[in-house]
């Protein structure tokens, strides 16, 4: 059966069930802190005034002032160090010390998601829905070996509160907003109920926005819609230990795209988990046990004429991506620290058809196993020991071995069309590559010392090795089309990546700073580029390749804040990124820029009032010219500054008011990491949203 027939009868499934819950009136007493206390290797806890991030970051989305994100990858390019790239209004690109894609790890509540679709409409960031108690935790570079298979870039976790914050009985909360600039409205409920050691929760949630305009007026296709939901049951026992069953469901409906010759009439994301958290008495050696469970599916359809005037010929992809994983994990008690052993597993298939028409009609014809039926599977082995070397430093020293296995199952299955071949042969064509089986066995390793110099000034120093596996476009991406062809490298090497990171934090009263540099030098960092002959490259056509080469990256993080009276305060932040392909003597792309915030806010106890200034200097080291290169940086952009107003008030207790303006001068300017905008000729990318007025009322019981 095609992918196809298969996702129509679950799209109509997936609609019927997850549309009530979506519409459900359900309430929750939001969260405001942490699920737990920073781990002793974090060099920054973000607390009271002083929210100074280092290489960790730790927030709850209700702690943040501004207009309602589109999705959580525009939520976390509002943090120090995270940018992003737009393709839409949804599907926001983030990245993280210049590295992106599954250079990044999201995990959302204990799993991994990953996009169904092969140009990368859905992200990972953009297939959870965020509640305004969630608990999410940045760590910016490679910072713990337990996260799973390494993510040089760094790692965000999505928590959900915890559960033994659910007092018995039932509690509630509901919010939403409307924005002008796009007619965005959203709402967003919950429901928690405990009884003695049992709980339950479960929430809805209802998002839709039109096409917004930049500054210019300008209309930008960017509509969605989204919605869905989730319930959670558990039992809560013993030592603040936790059973828990879990699923969620989210979807996207006629999602417009600017950034890419096709858009989006659906995406559905369905997730379940099983989980244990158990806590051994004081006195144990064994003091945790974590066992854990999941499978998350990801159904992708995009097409060029359902939402868009269609050229001569019509063009569909369906996609899914389904992952399966678990983890079992152990914390000992040994010579006064923790050493955490454990083992993981996770396997992704990917599976993609692209069809098309050239006669006008609906695309029947199969021209490309995009995603030829590609499994990876990865089984990690890890420990990772903490402990407090004297009484102000602490050390963490991490091992971790991964056992990756490769194979594309649809290699050999031919489509249809003039001219067409297999998955193997175009592969032997570009490469002269026909194995598309591989396993391998990368190992990463780490260490990490805090160090308190006195009750103001703290700092760290870390280093470590991390080795990415390729993923499915970059290993088996399959698109035959001449110059027009996207190929992905079955002999692609993994990425070693050599980090080093340090940085001081000093706080003393009303003010606090935070400055680190880091650097990471790439071996084998797997790059798209175009083919011209280069090495290992057999074809000079134009076409979109993968191959190995050498890179080196660095940057700086400064933060700071200040409160010079008991009502006012202000907060700063600054981030540069340095990006070289070092095989080929240019700047590797997708390098955002120098940018940064400054922020004053004036509080009173019910309400406050405040001013944000967003900046980024202009991009000069870009590699925009696909025949000397990658052509993956659409320009050299120029720099922009860019004015928010917003305000906050809370007239009773359980009712909090928002609003505010963003851009408030109305200014056009494009991310540097956005992608080029080929639907309207006058503009080389996708611009961010014009002048937005915005209110928001979170109601509480």
């Amino acid at each position: 059966m095609s992918l196809a027939h298969f996702s129509a009868g679950r799209r109509a499934a997936l609609r019927a069930a997850a549309a009530p819950a979506a519409l459900a009136i359900a309430f929750a007493v939001p969260a405001t802190h942490a699920r737990a206390e920073e781990p002793a290797s974090s060099p920054i806890v973000i607390e009271g005034d002083q929210a100074l991030p280092g290489p960790l970051e730790r927030m709850t989305p209700a702690d943040t002032n501004g207009p309602a994100p589109r999705d959580a990858g525009e939520f976390l390019s509002r943090l120090e160090g995270v940018t992003s790239g737009r393709l839409g209004g949804h599907g926001n690109e983030i990245s993280m010390r210049g590295l992106t894609q599954d250079n990044i790890a999201v995990i959302s509540d204990g799993a991994y998601v990953f996009g169904g679709c092969p140009n990368r409409m859905d992200p990972p960031s953009s297939l959870s829905a965020l509640l305004p108690d969630d608990v999410v935790t940045v760590a910016r570079g490679y910072q713990s070996v337990t996260d799973g298979p390494p993510a040089p870039g760094g790692t965000v976790t999505i928590d959900r509160a915890d559960p033994y914050d659910i007092a018995d009985g039932l509690s509630g909360g509901i919010e939403g907003g409307i924005e002008s600039n796009g007619e965005t409205r959203y709402v967003s409920a919950q429901a928690r109920a405990g009884l003695g050691g049992a709980y339950v929760r479960g929430f809805a949630n209802a998002k839709k926005a039109e096409n917004y305009e930049d500054g210019d007026g300008r209309k930008v296709r960017s509509a969605f819609k989204q919605y869905g939901g989730g319930l959670e049951a558990g039992w809560r026992y013993g030592n603040h230990s936790v059973l828990s069953l879990s699923s969620d469901v989210d979807i996207v409906e006629d999602a417009l795209f600017a950034g890419a010759g096709m858009d989006s009439p659906w995406t559905a994301a369905r997730t379940v988990k099983a989980s244990l958290d158990h806590n051994f008495d004081e006195g144990s050696l064994v003091t945790t046990l974590e066992v854990s469970a999941y499978g998350s599916f990801v159904e992708h359809l995009m097409d060029n004429y359902s939402l868009r005037t269609p050229g001569m010929m019509r063009m569909r992809t369906d996609a899914n991506s389904d992952t399966y994983g678990g983890r079992l994990a152990a914390g000992l008690d040994v010579m006064g620290g923790v050493l955490t052993l454990g083992v993981d597993h996770r396997t992704n298939n990917r599976n993609a058809e692209s069809r098309s028409n050239m006669m006008g009609g609906a695309p029947v014809t199969i021209t490309n196993y995009t995603w030829p039926d590609m499994f990876i599977r990865d089984t990690g082995l890890f420990g990772e020991y903490e402990a407090p070397v004297d009484a102000g430093t602490s050390l963490k020293l991490g091992l971790r071995a991964d056992f990756v296995s490769v194979e594309a199952k649809r290699a050999d299955w031919l489509p249809g069309g003039m001219g067409a071949i297999t998955a193997r042969q175009l592969y032997a064509t570009y490469y002269g590559v026909t194995d598309t089986d591989r396993e391998e066995t990368n190992v990463s390793a780490l260490a990490r010392v805090t160090h308190d110099f006195n009750d103001s000034i703290s700092g760290w120093i870390g280093a470590a090795r991390a080795v990415r596996t390729a993923d499915a476009t970059e290993r088996g991406i399959v698109r035959n089309g001449g110059a027009n062809s996207w190929v992905g490298n079955p002999g692609i090497k993994p990425e070693k990546h050599y980090q080093i990171d340090t940085g001081l934090s000093a706080g003393n009263g009303p003010w606090g700073v935070t400055g680190g540099i880091w650097y990471d030098r790439v071996d084998d960092f797997i790059s798209r580029d175009t083919a011209r002959g280069q090495a290992g490259i057999l074809m000079s056509n134009g076409a979109s390749i993968y191959r190995n080469v050498d890179a080196e990256l660095a940057g700086v993080d400064l933060s700071g804040s200040y409160r010079f009276s008991e009502n006012w305060k202000t907060n700063a932040t600054a981030s540069y990124t340095y990006g070289a392909n070092l095989t080929d003597s240019r700047p590797l792309y997708q390098i955002a820029p120098l940018s940064g915030s400054l922020e004053v806010v004036y509080e009173q106890p019910v309400w406050q009032a405040g001013t944000r200034l967003r900046w980024a200097a202009n991009q000069t080291r870009a590699d925009t010219n696909p025949l000397t290169g990658s052509g993956l940086d659409a320009q050299e952009t120029p720099g922009h500054v860019v004015l928010d107003l917003f305000a906050s008030w809370k007239p009773v207790t359980g009712l909090e008011l928002k609003g505010g303006v963003s851009n408030l001068l109305d200014q056009t300017y494009a991310s540097y990491l956005s992608r080029s905008n080929g639907f309207d000729p006058a503009v080389v990318q996708v611009n961010e949203p014009g002048r937005s007025f915005y209110i928001q009322a979170a109601l509480t019981f």
